[in-house]
């Protein structure tokens, strides 16, 4: 059996599906902020949520600029500031059901200074996959090539219980088109994350959705979808 080929386990989720709430509407793609709209949900609302912040942290300190002609598109997009990716953190911990997934995106520089555990007490990294674009960037030292994705769960944490797919390789090797979105993420890696840990018809989130590939997994999958961004000009649908 090769690395592709999803290990499942059978999991029982005694979960209806959800609701729209507060006026929000499900399977959309809206443009709208991150941090109202995760403000807008009740506690303990989803098993899942991405969260794929756009920040410059380390390119402002290797001062590269624009990072070249290819990377305009990325640099021009809204950045968070850390206070601000954590305050969304916090509330993705309010948001999800006990022992849920927050699947954080975060980039060489912001897991070697370990950013993720400023909310440690709200969301504990139980795992790390290393995605490989197979498309060099930039870097003093090492050409980085992708970014990190880390599994952080909410209280208590359960293993066995929460994760159907035990197949998914720590490695993840996919190629993505960024004329679609200068910060898509890698669609096949998200489809297994949604399968490994949610059931048919529950509901995934995505309060910084991008290119809004979350949301054409989760519909492929059959799961339900509500996610924003603020730099969404309605291109997704």
């Amino acid at each position: 059996m090769d690395a592709t080929t999803p290990i499942v386990k059978d999991v029982e989720v005694a979960h209806a599906a959800p609701t729209p709430f507060a006026g929000l509407r499900l399977n959309v793609a809206p443009r709208g902020d991150a941090l109202v709209l995760l403000r807008s949900l009740p506690d303990s609302y989803t098993p899942l949520v991405f969260f794929d912040p756009q920040h410059r942290s380390v390119l402002d300190r290797l001062k590269f600029g624009n990072e070249g002609e290819r990377q305009r598109g990325r640099a021009r997009l809204p950045q968070m500031s850390e206070d601000y990716i954590d305050t969304c953190c916090l509330e993705i911990a309010r948001v999800l059901r006990p022992s849920g997934y927050c699947m954080r995106w975060i980039d060489t520089f912001g897991l070697g200074e370990g950013l993720h555990l400023r909310v440690r007490r709200a969301l504990t990294c139980t795992g790390i996959c290393a995605w490989d674009n197979l498309r060099p960037g930039q870097g003093k030292r090492f050409r980085h090539r992708g970014d990190y994705l880390l599994a952080l769960q909410k209280p208590p944490l359960k293993a066995g219980a929460t994760w159907r797919d035990h197949g998914i390789p720590s490695r993840w090797v996919e190629r993505v088109d960024r004329k679609v979105h200068p910060h898509i993420k890698p669609i096949g890696l998200i489809e297994r994350l949604i399968a490994a840990t949610t059931a048919p018809s529950e509901l995934v989130v995505d309060p910084a959705a991008g290119s809004f590939n979350v949301m054409t997994a989760s519909h492929k999958l059959g799961r339900q979808f509500l996610g924003c961004d603020i730099a969404f000009d309605g291109g997704a649908s």
